[in-house]
């Protein structure tokens, strides 16, 4: 009786290594995906952060504004900007000015305007796109 039991003793043990090699595999299988979901996040925001970097650049060049404005490429961080045309959605008479509308060239309007910028990586080629909305007060006839 004392040999049948050290047999399944043996057995017993042995199926509980496989589960806990089974367990461990597991475990380094799902940290390695894991990784990569965080490694494709990371990339994914520093994607955006460099298109909001080309947006802002575009806000602190006064020529990007008006009928003479035109798309433009830049480069990021190592990554390609393709910045769309600024397009004026809409238009406004300001609020407290006192200028009349016969003097409709120095009359300031609220402008509202979309900023479209899109990222390459060139080494993943992974892209995203930010759109971005502005006001801006300008004189009236920047916006057609």
């Amino acid at each position: 009786m004392r040999k049948q039991q050290r047999g399944v003793t043996l057995l017993v043990v042995l199926i509980m290594l496989v589960v806990m090699t089974l367990f461990a595999v597991s475990s380094i299988n799902l940290s390695s995906i894991n990784l990569k979901v965080v490694g494709n996040l990371q990339n994914q925001k520093t994607m955006e952060a460099n298109a909001q970097q080309a947006i802002e650049a575009l806000l602190n060049s006064p020529s990007a504004y008006g009928l003479t404005a035109a798309a433009s490429t830049t480069t990021v961080n190592g990554m390609t900007v393709n910045l769309d045309t600024p397009s004026c959605l809409y238009a406004s008479p300001a609020a407290g000015y006192s200028a009349v509308a016969s003097v409709a060239a120095i009359t300031p309007e609220d402008t509202d305007w979309e900023l479209v910028a899109r990222v390459t990586d060139s080494l993943t080629s992974a892209s995203a796109v930010v759109h971005q909305g502005v006001r801006i007060r300008m004189l009236a006839g920047n916006c057609p």
